[in-house]
């Protein structure tokens, strides 16, 4: 668990630096745009990219940390033995959606090397961005398989208290 925490930490520090890059570009852009009448070519291609390592690099240490949103709508009026079961059925939808995801990603990814798909302005090849997001979503795919075999363990292994 420790190498998936610090890869995780890892993966939300480079989204920290791409949250930077992408705040300074839409800085500056809107200065040389308002004051020079020189925006930045291709700024919105540089945001697109750079949000997409935002959103979705930070989503494993999200799932580590168990700092995800959540509503507790019956947590007043449930055992905690129940919660802990609703928390690890939870986890087990989310490790399928997330295998789901991953499984159904792997062809758009294909399809942008084998078109030679390029973004419009600055001709970035998309298979950067797919790739990128791939595999931050193959990273949450295994950060969600530890949190959920750790959580069942915990639940299987404390017996029914």
């Amino acid at each position: 668990m420790n190498i998936a925490n610090q890869a995780a930490r890892w993966l939300t520090r480079v989204a920290a630096i791409f949250l930077l890059v992408m705040m300074g570009i839409n800085v500056v852009d809107v200065f040389l745009a308002n004051f020079f009448d020189a925006p930045i070519y291709g700024t919105y291609e540089i945001v697109e990219f750079t949000l997409a390592i935002v959103a979705f690099f930070a989503i494993p240490e999200t799932f580590l940390k168990n700092e995800h949103v959540t509503i507790e709508l019956i947590d007043q009026i449930s055992t905690p033995r129940f919660i802990q079961f609703l928390e690890m059925f939870g986890l087990g939808l989310t490790l399928v959606f997330f295998a789901l995801l991953v499984y159904y990603m792997i062809p758009p990814a294909i399809d942008f090397v084998d078109f030679n798909e390029v973004s419009f302005d600055l001709h970035i090849p998309m298979i950067w961005r797919g790739s990128l997001v791939l595999f931050a979503m193959a990273a949450s795919l295994v950060v969600v398989a530890l949190v959920f075999w750790r959580e069942a363990r915990a639940f299987f292994g404390s017996g029914g208290k």
